[in-house]
């Protein structure tokens, strides 16, 4: 709603200030810029209810404002509602004003609009004896490849689900991004340009091993072409496209693309029912994580989440399936 005109200079100050605020933190421009027309939505429909100054702000007036946006018009699908996503981003562009202007310590606003529970979140949800069974399915044999297949798919496990990556983390991933002596993964390129250091544990450490030492190798070389040249005693010839800075590697040799496809393979191989994405390996560790008494606030930082809202997802998804189960060290 960049349209919307503030009348109040009250709010046109705290827009501009959170704005700074935002941009202060880091905040990729996008995401600045699209909390900051939310806010001013905010505040734009607490003018229209004669709210003119941020301190008669409650929690009922909050709720009250996400209660019309979940029954506003958008522009864009043609005079249907907003999508969950749109609603929870507005959501989440409040809570963290809330939190600016409480840190600034001439306001207090008590409020935090709960975000919307999405059907998408709760389908890619497994279990923890579904991700066994899914582990567990990369030891069958593969045709060609000798054990290289199964030591990568383990450490696909590893990352999305153990350190709880996001797809575009995990691609990105360098073989120097990786510190097993410490037990951490080096996430360069996460969600809003923003680093950060991810534990990895025990199994999932002697996993990424095995694949750095043994299954990594295979990828980068053709050993299927050049078996003449180990039986003579010379080197592998490397494949013409490796790339040897990349953690996953495809079957040419590059960095790995598409996990979707060994996913499914896995998830076929297992025989689970369910589709299964990195997003959705990331929503499970959460969910098992925060099932196992972790605090909210280390998932958030585990996950690389700049907000705690959208962490509090997974309350939710605890709330509605008890039965999932505590992280799975496997």
């Amino acid at each position: 709603m960049k349209s919307l005109v503030l009348q109040s200079s009250h709010y046109q100050y705290l827009e501009k200030s959170y704005r700074e605020y935002l941009q202060i933190l880091g905040y990729a421009v996008p995401t600045v810029n699209t909390w900051t027309v939310h806010a001013r939505e905010f505040f734009h429909y607490l003018e229209q209810h004669n709210i003119r100054q941020i301190t008669a702000v409650s929690s009922r007036h909050a709720d009250d404002f996400i209660d019309y946006i979940k029954t506003r018009k958008s522009k864009r699908s043609g005079g249907g509602g907003l999508s969950s996503s749109h609603i929870n981003s507005i959501i989440n562009a409040v809570n963290s004003f809330a939190r600016f202007l409480n840190s600034t310590g001439k306001y207090i606003l008590d409020i935090s609009p709960q975000r919307e529970f999405t059907d998408t979140a709760e389908r890619t949800i497994l279990t923890v004896d579904e991700i066994r069974a899914l582990y567990e399915a990369t030891f069958l044999p593969h045709r060609e490849s000798g054990p290289a297949l199964g030591q990568r798919d383990r450490a696909i496990l590893a990352v999305f689900y153990g350190c709880g990556l996001r797809r575009s983390e995990g691609r990105a991933l360098n073989i120097t991004d990786i510190d097993l002596h410490q037990r951490l993964v080096f996430v360069r390129k996460g969600k809003g340009n923003k680093q950060r250091y991810v534990p990895i544990a025990g199994k999932h450490a002697s996993d990424i091993k095995s694949y750095i030492t043994e299954g990594r190798p295979w990828f980068l070389y053709d050993h299927a072409n050049n078996y003449h040249n180990v039986r003579h005693g010379r080197p592998y010839e490397k494949k013409l496209c490796a790339d040897e800075r990349a953690f996953f590697i495809s079957q040419h040799g590059g960095r790995m693309q598409d996990f979707y496809g060994r996913l499914d393979v896995m998830r076929q191989r297992a025989e689970i029912g369910k589709n299964i994405t990195p997003h959705g390996l990331r929503h499970s560790i959460a969910t098992h994580l925060l099932q196992s008494g972790m605090d909210i606030e280390e998932i958030a930082r585990f996950l690389g989440h700049s907000s705690l809202s959208s962490t509090q997802i997974y309350t939710h998804i605890v709330n509605q399936h008890p039965d999932h189960g505590t992280a799975e060290r496997l």
